[in-house]
């Protein structure tokens, strides 16, 4: 199952219309979020997550920077935030763990949307030992 959500997510990467990236105290956030319907039925069926046209779903991963600059291993982490559209809707976000083994632990959390809306992200990640990351950023959300 691992390889499949796993190539899921990595596939719509470059396809994602925002990605967030922040490095701070040697980690590596990455946020990104992707309509519910890429997932099949069977992987959002064995996470509990509804696949719908009016949600999304918020990815992060945390990954320690390594010397060489690169950033590898993900890192646990607890993952707290909200959405907020133009009308000012806010949507607390609740995140859920994904750990698949071999350093791969990824949060994921559902948020209801509009077509052509755009949602601002407010996330506080705080990786295991180490100060929480702040990140903000603004999302324009298009339904299929």
């Amino acid at each position: 199952m691992k390889i499949i959500i796993t190539a899921l997510l990595f596939c719509w990467f470059p396809f994602a219309q925002a990605a967030e990236i922040v490095r701070e105290q040697g980690f590596e956030v990455q946020v990104q979020p992707f309509p519910s319907t890429f997932l099949t039925q069977e992987v959002a069926g064995l996470h509990g997550f509804e696949r719908s046209r009016r949600q999304a779903l918020i990815n992060v991963v945390v990954l320690n920077v390594q010397p060489d600059g690169q950033a590898r291993g993900a890192v646990p982490a607890e993952v707290t935030g909200f959405s907020k559209n133009l009308l000012g809707q806010t949507q607390t976000l609740s995140f859920k763990e994904v750990d698949e083994g071999e350093g791969a632990i990824y949060y994921l959390a559902p948020v209801r949307v509009s077509s052509e809306e755009e949602i601002q992200i407010t996330l506080e990640v705080l990786p295991e030992n180490a100060q929480a990351i702040d990140i903000k950023f603004k999302h324009r959300v298009y339904v299929d």
